[in-house]
């Protein structure tokens, strides 16, 4: 037994010590910044703990088992890790329905998969062979040998055990007993309660933090529900927000047609960027100075767990995404009164295209209470040639210019038209032929220099589909609008937030990231503006109501018509930390333990760092607005209204 229990513990302190050691180079991956080292401390403490209980078990197979706890928290470090390099959060069990989509990134996850991260799990299947190569060459040996026997005798707590004298292994046989690990973690926590640090614990450190996200996702938060209420005055005022007020360029697109261009992964910053000497989008450049084109170019993403579905979602509803599963899966079912509805309900047809599977994201089912009365998706395109993610742009634009000549005949009535682009999609692989760009060598094979080929691509084909809706006598009755779903360049990749600041001559980061453009163009007006109001994707709903002319008295938006509104906010919850504040002058960055006290916030023009506490304010109304943009979708409030 005593050789049984020295070999055991000498597997539980290898497989501690490793733990530990990836629990350092975790706790870099995902960029714990403050209490790091008390953050290891406690992880490693509990899988000793877990570790402990384990080879102290009655069962036949400890090493088996053991094994399966070490590779099973090594996997879990490496999707959290690789999940927060693209998202800059934690994995939940929230997402677990959105695992079979994972078959359709694949390109993107050999991207974040680095080496740094994939050590996370190398050493796995060395100790799996050399598991089975000692186990056969024991039996082969030995067949009586200790391995094989039974050991139920064992005491969980080794109590009664010979005595070993004072000595290093009695002192650390007596520390890794589980009664004494487990006080010591019961202790570290009543220390980080009365220290202040516990939040650090609970929204960074491996077990605690999933431990919370599987009570959170079983129990309902009663505090999160409370915070959210919507009282009478909340109600008006979302209502108020939603009301046409007659005012600048109301109403100028009353009657025509509408056709809004969702551009897949299209930043700002590549609007007028001229890359050695190359227009980055001419078309889109072309566009812009168009007499009867409104560029918004202070405009940002809004998003929730469903990147480009919650960027539909919040442009066509003015509502905040849901932070718990993708919102067009979570509430496909409620109730709405987007744009959709609202032009319909003056007359107009609307259909949605997208060259991609009608059920992913759960579009074919969310689209119908979205209002879209047609779906044309993948199965109604025929397919030349795919670029990446699915159907290339050129296709897609010319093929649906055959449905849009089909929907303008339909009734004779003016229709919307809401189209959602996909070549550009990232890692923005473009094959060969359509690379017409000349990368700097230093560009090469990265995510910048890929994008800009991607959009460089994308835009050709946008003007290529204006000169079709002239052509097929479309253009001159129809208001268009463009905007891109969402980032291209994520600010906190190591590798390639310098090689952006580099090309921008200032701090990539957040405010820049979500940074995306938005252009509404209405042939025949003379409006040619670059107009700066801040705004977000929840700002489109109510800009493009205002232009359309149409009242919306069945609605709540958060949004405002940003052609007529001098003061805005913009309140992240994705990237950036519920909290976090985004104003014409300065950004408030919510730290990623949620303590207010660890966030910075900094001048958006000189990117100096100024005091936080003047957003204290600000900062708690964030939270008040999306949480009751939350209730409104928990409750389904608008057939509440009704």
């Amino acid at each position: 037994m005593n050789y049984e229990l020295n070999k055991k513990g000498h597997k539980k302190m290898i497989y501690s010590l490793l733990l530990t050691l990836k629990f350092i180079l975790y706790t870099n991956l995902i960029k714990v910044e403050y209490n790091r080292i008390s953050i290891i401390i406690t992880s490693s403490l509990i899988s000793a703990l877990i570790l402990s209980l384990i080879y102290r078990s009655k069962s036949k197979h400890k090493s088996r088992n053991s094994l399966i706890f070490y590779s099973v928290v090594s996997i879990l470090m490496l999707g959290n890790a690789t999940y927060f390099a693209h998202f800059n959060n934690l994995l939940s069990v929230k997402l677990i329905p959105q695992i079979p989509q994972l078959k359709t990134v694949g390109e993107n996850l050999k991207i974040l998969l680095d080496m740094k991260k994939l050590l996370l799990i190398t050493d796995i299947p060395i100790i799996i062979a050399y598991r089975f190569f000692t186990r056969s060459k024991a039996r082969a040996k030995d067949p009586i040998h200790p391995l094989h026997r039974s050991h139920s005798n064992v005491n969980l707590f080794n109590v009664g055990a010979r005595p070993q004298g004072f000595s290093i292994s009695s002192i650390i046989n007596f520390i890794r007993r589980p009664i004494v690990l487990g006080v010591a973690v019961i202790a570290l926590f009543a220390i980080f309660n009365i220290n202040g640090t516990i939040n650090t614990i609970k929204t960074q450190e491996l077990f605690t933090y999933h431990l919370l996200d599987i009570k959170n996702t079983i129990i309902k938060d009663e505090k999160a529900e409370a915070d959210g209420i919507l009282t009478k005055a909340d109600i008006e005022d979302l209502k108020s927000r939603a009301s046409l007020k007659e005012g600048n360029l109301t109403g100028i697109g009353k009657g025509k047609n509408l056709i809004v261009l969702q551009v897949e992964a299209f930043q700002n910053f590549a609007v007028g960027l001229t890359y050695d000497g190359q227009e980055i989008t001419p078309n889109i450049n072309k566009l812009i100075e168009d007499k009867s084109s409104i560029y918004y170019n202070n405009y940002h993403q809004m998003l929730g767990r469903g990147n480009t579905s919650d960027a539909e979602f919040v442009s066509q509803n003015s509502l905040y995404p849901s932070m718990e599963e993708p919102t067009y899966t979570q509430y496909a079912h409620n109730t709405y009164y987007g744009l959709p509805w609202l032009l319909r309900d003056n007359g107009y047809n609307a259909w949605v295209f997208h060259g991609y599977k009608a059920d992913y994201w759960n579009r074919e089912e969310a689209y119908v209470n979205q209002g879209f009365q047609r779906f044309i998706s993948e199965k109604d395109f025929t397919f030349d040639d795919i670029i990446g993610f699915g159907l290339k742009d050129e296709d897609f634009f010319d093929q649906s210019i055959h449905y849009l000549k089909e929907l303008d005949k339909k009734d004779e009535n003016p229709f919307y038209a809401f189209m959602i682009t996909l070549s550009s999609h990232t890692p923005f692989l473009m094959p060969e032929e359509y690379q017409t760009l000349k990368i700097r060598e230093e560009h090469k094979d990265t995510m910048l220099g890929n994008y800009l080929q991607a959009i460089h691509y994308t835009d050709k084909e946008i003007g290529r589909f204006i000169e079709s809706l002239k052509k097929e006598g479309l253009y001159d009755d129809t208001v268009i609008a463009i905007y891109g779903d969402h980032f291209a360049v994520l600010s906190t990749d190591e590798n390639e937030q310098p090689i952006m600041s580099d090309l921008l001559g200032e701090r990539y980061d957040f405010d820049s990231m979500m940074n995306i453009p938005l252009i509404i163009h209405v042939p025949g007006e003379d409006i040619h503006e670059i107009n700066t109001t801040l705004g977000s994707q929840l700002d489109f709903y109510p800009t493009i109501a205002n232009i359309m002319g149409y009242n919306n008295e069945k609605g709540l938006v958060f949004g405002r018509d940003l052609n007529n509104t001098e003061e805005n906010y913009v309140f992240p919850q994705t990237y950036m930390l519920k909290g976090s504040v985004i104003t014409d002058t300065s950004v408030l960055e919510i730290s990623r333990d949620g303590i207010f006290e660890h966030s910075r916030a900094y001048d958006r023009e000189t990117r100096k760092e100024i005091d936080i506490n003047q957003f204290k304010a600000l900062s708690k109304k964030a939270e008040e607005e999306i949480n009751k943009g939350h209730y409104i979708l928990k409750h389904d409030t608008l057939k509440e209204l009704k």
